[in-house]
């Protein structure tokens, strides 16, 4: 991307259908916009080295605490994981989630969140 102001409105892609786009990358972070359609997901994970802080934009979902524990979270809010720490999203709601990341220090690791039972 170029440029250094952007809309939301128009960088999020895949209407109908989850994305995420890489809007900006620098030597020590990275920021994500994703869209996640209703009844989809961004899986339980951790980032063993990593902060991913989240700013939920739009929808309503049920956001990962750990691998068992979920709160409800609506636009205006931010969500924060430290290295280590469980987190993840499940699209409940009727409309899609647009959710703003942060990601920091580069590189971004990601493995499977302990004990969480992936759908089939």
């Amino acid at each position: 991307m170029t440029g250094r102001i952007y809309k939301i409105s128009e960088m999020v892609s895949g209407k109908d259908k989850t994305s995420m786009e890489v809007i900006f990358k620098s030597k020590i972070h990275e920021i994500h916009l994703w869209r996640i359609s209703p009844g989809e997901w961004i899986y339980p994970h951790i980032h063993p080295n990593n902060d991913d802080i989240w700013y939920f934009i739009q929808g309503t979902g049920e956001y990962y605490l750990s691998s068992k524990e979920t709160k409800t979270v609506e636009p205006g809010e931010i969500a924060v994981a430290a290295p280590g720490e469980v987190h993840g999203v499940f699209n409940s709601g009727s409309e899609d989630i647009i959710v703003y990341s942060v990601l920091s220090p580069l590189p971004v690791e990601m493995e499977v969140a302990p004990d969480f039972e992936y759908p089939e």
